[in-house]
């Protein structure tokens, strides 16, 4: 190695460690103040507690099958308008599954493939046919199916 290639690499080497050094000081708090302010909000959040369903809701199960070539972006935004759909009318989801891509038995709306979201909520009884309407208005979901879950 020439001189002038060597004088290169250490001024590089120099540039890099100067880099990290900076790094790892900017990482580092200033003062011990921000770690204790930052425990202390830890500490003061209390853990989720389980919400308890209404006096007269039953648990049921919610089956919807999705087309495939919706993006992931309206995939969530249309299980979010279901979750909020629920979650207004006093019902409270216990479980939200989500599954891969299948290919469907046979052909639904001329889609052959589909994803299936599974909803576990508790919900009273007469508010169920605005959910089922709600879902066949809604012209992302291919097929629903509500159950009422024995518990």
């Amino acid at each position: 190695m020439s001189e002038t290639e060597r004088k290169v690499t250490e001024t590089i080497d120099e540039n890099e460690k100067a880099q990290i050094a900076t790094a790892i000081q900017e990482q580092r708090p200033e003062d011990s103040s921000s770690i204790k302010v930052a425990e202390a909000t830890v500490s003061e959040v209390a853990p989720e507690k389980k919400k308890e369903p209404p006096k007269d809701a039953r648990s049921y199960e919610l089956i919807f099958l999705v087309d495939a070539g919706l993006s992931r972006e309206e995939m969530n935004a249309l299980i979010e308008k279901v979750q909020n759909f629920l979650e207004q009318r006093e019902g409270i989801v216990d479980n939200i599954r989500v599954s891969d891509v299948r290919k469907l038995a046979y052909e639904i709306k001329k889609r052959t493939y589909g994803v299936y979201v599974v909803f576990n909520f508790w919900l009273k009884p007469n508010l169920l046919s605005e959910l089922e309407r709600m879902l066949r208005l809604e012209e992302r979901i291919l097929r629903h199916m509500v159950i009422k879950v024995q518990s």
